[in-house]
């Protein structure tokens, strides 16, 4: 029996398997691929209509007056009443209640990655989604873009109504309009200068002008949990010469690994040509001093019901996967030049990818 008690705000897995929201911890249990919800008479009704289990279980039904009735009791009512004789859990199986479980019970622990494997490969249906929150994300993308570009320039700052525009006032616009299409970002970048080296800097302060600035927008759909994700870096104003030919080594990286991916490939080769692009067009990294610099990230990474989830594309061997969703997002940073990311999201197909993305490349504005 696979066993999960935890809410849906925590447990992609529980969402992917019952399909239901569940804002506080429930109990879900599957037995021989057969699916079981246990609800309260708050959500049971819910629960029928909106669940894709094969069976919905009352909570009141295990429930004795006569006893105690913890959670853990209530667990052990339902192994004795399915017979059960061997529970496998989530990683984030609350430890408290594991260690309650039955001595004679054979138990497993498996890693969240494992738990449900099959929500690595997504179905056509989940592909849809996805690609809906990325077109929607992409008009944001370009209504950011269009507040940079036609920007005015005084004393080296961006200046939008008469004010110095900054991070701060791009990111809250990229939330309000995000919120518009019911998806939500709470940690987008939206990073200038000194701050886009830093790959996770979300962006604080006055942007300049001829400096890169990295737009990531990774925002969730606030309707089915599912995430997209997209990485333009861009520059208002003349960027110097290496700035600009860092935009162009980056781009052509990601070309090269956009074109390598497919079914059955090892992500470590695509990672790895991709940096070795990099070294050959003098764009080194090195990871000796307090600030590592160049290549300082993976090249990508699985995203679905998590925005970060298998398979990742880095320096470790992972074999991609037909129905696999990742980013390729190869980025260079330097603390003395700026820091340029780009980023797609794709769908690994049999003999190559489906590109989510559309939006375009471009650096200056």
């Amino acid at each position: 029996m696979k066993l999960i008690y935890d809410s849906t705000a925590k447990s992609p897995d529980l969402l992917y398997l019952s399909g239901f929201h569940a804002p506080d911890p429930i109990i879900y249990f599957e037995i021989s691929r057969k699916k079981y919800l246990v609800l309260n008479d708050l959500e049971y009704e819910r629960g029928l209509s909106e669940s894709k289990v094969d069976k919905i279980m009352r909570l009141n039904d295990f429930i004795d007056s006569k006893k105690n009735n913890s959670l853990q009791d209530i667990l052990l009512r339902i192994i004795k009443k399915m017979k059960i004789e061997k529970i496998i859990v989530p990683y984030s199986f609350p430890s408290y209640l594991f260690q309650k479980l039955p001595k004679k019970i054979i138990k497993e622990v498996l890693d969240n990655n494992i738990f449900c494997k099959e929500r690595l490969v997504k179905s056509k249906d989940e592909v849809k989604k996805i690609k809906l929150i990325m077109s929607k994300t992409e008009k944001v993308m370009g209504e950011i873009i269009k507040i940079i570009k036609y920007s005015k320039i005084r004393n080296n700052y961006l200046i939008h109504n008469s004010k110095i525009l900054t991070s701060e006032y791009l990111i809250k616009f990229c939330q309000s309009e995000l919120f518009k299409y019911s998806l939500t970002c709470p940690e987008c970048i939206i990073a200038g200068g000194s701050k886009s080296t830093q790959p996770h800097n979300h962006g604080s302060g006055p942007l300049k002008q001829s400096t890169s600035i990295v737009i990531d927008i990774f925002p969730k759909s606030l309707i089915n949990g599912y995430y997209g994700d997209i990485t333009r870096t861009i520059c208002k104003g003349k960027p110097d010469k290496i700035l600009q030919n860092m935009f162009k080594v980056v781009l052509r990286g990601q070309k090269l690994g956009l074109k390598m991916l497919k079914a059955g490939v090892d992500g470590m080769k695509i990672h790895n040509k991709i940096l070795n692009e990099f070294n050959k067009s003098n764009f080194v990294t090195s990871f000796d001093n307090e600030k590592p610099q160049g290549f300082i990230h993976s090249t990508g990474h699985g995203l679905g019901l998590e925005i970060h989830e298998p398979p990742r594309i880095s320096k470790v061997k992972e074999i991609l996967k037909e129905g696999n969703v990742v980013t390729v997002e190869p980025g260079l940073y330097y603390s003395n030049i700026g820091g340029v990311r780009i980023e797609d999201t794709v769908v690994i197909e049999k003999s190559g990818i489906k590109n989510l993305t559309k939006f375009p490349k471009f650096f200056e504005v």
